[in-house]
Order: structure tokens, then sequence, then C-alpha cells
């Protein structure tokens, strides 16, 4: 009888255990199927983070944080207004012309090392490269696709902005709803961890603005400096991919060295020794001050993720996995490694046990 008992119990679990499983897959599946809506609303999620750092920074003024909130959207419209009314469907253009110019560039590539004393480079195929560089023809081939173009990114930017609308001015809404599908006796725990994983997020965001910030500014009197075309739209592609950590500095190192090439090879050299010099700024001076205040990633845990999500969801995987990295490892070392494990790895056992096993061998 307790055989029975137990074979029963046993494939209770197994029974179970399929279940989770094949509900994990089918979960999976649908995120897949779904990864555009999901990352949409993931991003609505990090605007929010950002709409909240900013209102909290005007609190420390002394506003109350539904006046800083208010604030904080009323200055994103007016930048929006803004950008319009200064020319933003001719910068768009701009930015065509710079991706035509880098294309023409990069085809013409091989030939110019060449030119200059470098070894042939056999088997090089342009068309390889260009796969990481928007295509111009498709995007902005005319002042009328440009303006399509636009109008389809309004559209989702505006589901974007509003999504961030909602969850910063009610955050409380959405995070009782997510504690309340936990027991009761875990909700305080889940609720402390929900909070210190979009604290973690906020101080993450922190720490790209001071990149982003940085790497414009010291990028634009760089390039002005030795007087590189188009610097102000090379300055800005620098800024904006410098959110998307490790791979976006090196996107943006080389769009500038093949604009410089259009000038010539010593304008290209001289952007290259630029960036580098930047890059040194950027990583012994910015980041050091910002993560004294704000969360740093591992570099080796955040280009994994990078390269898993790039191969899964293109592009938008790349530059929103590491603000969702930042939030997982925070939920993962709260309820996981100190809830169920007891705690991290202190570096002093850390060591002991690496003596221990270096020992046995």
């Amino acid at each position: 009888m307790d055989r029975i008992d137990g074979d029963a119990a046993f494939a209770r679990r197994v029974v179970i255990a399929l279940g989770i499983a094949l509900a994990m897959g089918l979960v999976a599946y649908g995120v897949l199927l779904a990864s555009s809506a999901f990352f949409l609303i993931f991003g609505g999620m990090v605007l929010a983070s950002v709409f909240t750092g900013i209102a909290n920074g005007f609190g420390r003024l002394g506003l109350p944080h539904t006046a800083g909130l208010v604030l904080t959207v009323l200055l994103v419209f007016g930048l929006l207004a803004g950008g319009l009314a200064w020319g933003g469907l001719a910068l768009v253009d701009q930015f065509s012309d710079l991706l035509d110019l880098v294309d023409g560039q990069l085809s013409s590539l091989p030939q110019r090392l060449e030119s200059i004393g470098l070894p042939g480079i056999g088997g090089f195929d342009p068309d390889q490269l260009k796969t990481f560089l928007p295509n111009p023809s498709g995007l902005f081939s005319s002042a009328s696709q440009t303006a399509f173009s636009v109008l389809g990114g309004l559209g989702n930017f505006l589901i974007l902005l509003f999504l961030a609308i909602f969850i910063s001015w009610q955050p409380g809404l959405y995070r009782r709803g997510i504690v309340s599908l936990f027991p009761k006796h875990r909700r305080p725990r889940i609720e402390e961890a929900v909070v210190l994983s979009a604290h973690e997020l906020v101080l993450w965001l922190a720490g790209q603005a001071i990149s982003m910030v940085t790497i414009f500014a010291v990028t634009l009197l760089g390039l002005w400096l030795i007087g590189m075309p188009s610097t102000f739209l090379l300055a800005l592609q620098a800024g904006l991919l410098a959110f998307v950590p490790t791979l976006g500095p090196f996107v943006a190192g080389v769009v500038i060295v093949l604009a410089g090439f259009a000038d010539s090879p010593q304008m290209a050299l001289y952007g290259l020794l630029v960036y580098v010099v930047i890059q040194g700024i950027e990583s012994n001076v910015a980041q050091p001050i910002a993560q004294r205040y704000t969360s740093a990633l591992p570099p080796a845990l955040t280009l994994g993720a990078q390269l898993v999500f790039g191969v899964l969801f293109g592009l938008i995987g790349v530059a929103l996995v590491v603000p969702l990295v930042a939030v997982v490892k925070r939920l993962v070392q709260e309820l996981y490694i100190e809830d169920t494990l007891g705690g991290p790895l202190s570096e002093r056992a850390d060591e002991r046990l690496y003596a221990r096993a270096e020992d046995k061998l």
C-alpha cells in the first residue's frame, strides 16, 4: 500500500513538473511571437522610470511629487514640439544623407585601405558589414517616405509615451496588482523586491544618462576641433548609442571613422583618435563618477545578454535587454539568492573555496 501511495505521489510530481515546463514553454513562445509588444511595454516602463527619476529630482528642490511629474511630462512635450519646430524632419533628412555617406564609404573601404598601404583583405564583403547599419534607401529615399517613416515611428513613440505617463502617474496601482498575485505571507517581501528592482532600474538609467551626455558633449567638442563634417549628427548618434553599453560605442566609432573617410584618410584617423580619447574620458572619469551613485552591471553579463537577445529579437532586443537584465538581476538577488540560498558568496569565502579546489588539482 505504501509503495502504491509512493508511486502515485511520484506520478503527481512528474505531472506537475511537466505542466510547469509546458506552461513556461508556452509563455516563452508567446513572448517570442509578441516580442515587439513586449518590448514596447517594457520600454514604457523604462521611460516611466525616467519620468520618476526626474520628478524625484524636482522633489529634492522642494516640489511635490505630483507637481514634479506634471512638470516632467510638460518638459518632454515641450522638447518634442521644440524639436519639430526647429526642424525635426530636416534633421532626419540630414541623418539619411549621413547614412548614405557611410554606406558609400563602406563600399569603398577595401580600396581605401590598400591605397594607404595596408595589406589586402581578400574575402572581405562590405555587404556583410552593411547589415549592421540602417538601409537609407528603404528608410528615407524621399521626403514623402521620410514623413511616413517619422509618422510610423511617432505612433509607436506616442504609445510608449502614454504608457510611461500612466505607469509613472499611478505606480502603486500596478505594483499592488503584481504583489496581489502572491500568497499573503509572501507579499511584504515581494513588494520590497519589486521596489528595489524599480530603484535599480532608475539607478542604471541615471548612470547611462551621465554617459550619454558626457559622450555627446565631448564628441561634439572633439569633432568640431578637428573640423569633421556633420559634427552635430555624429555627436548625436554617439550620445544616443551610448544608451546601449558595449556595442553602442563601437558602432558609433565605426560611423565616425567611415564619415571621416569621406573627407580624407587623415580625417578618419583624427576621428578615430578623438573617439579613443572620448572613450578614455568616459571610462575613467564619467563612469567612475556615475557608479558612485548609480548601478553598474558586469560587462560579460551585459554583452552575453545583448548577443542572445540580438539573435532572438533583433535591434530592439539589443537596445532594451540591459535595463531588463538590471531588473531581473535584482529580483534574482533578492528572491532567490537572499531568501532561498541564504545570501551571496562573499569574496573571502570564494577565495577559500578556490584555494581548496586548487589544492585538489
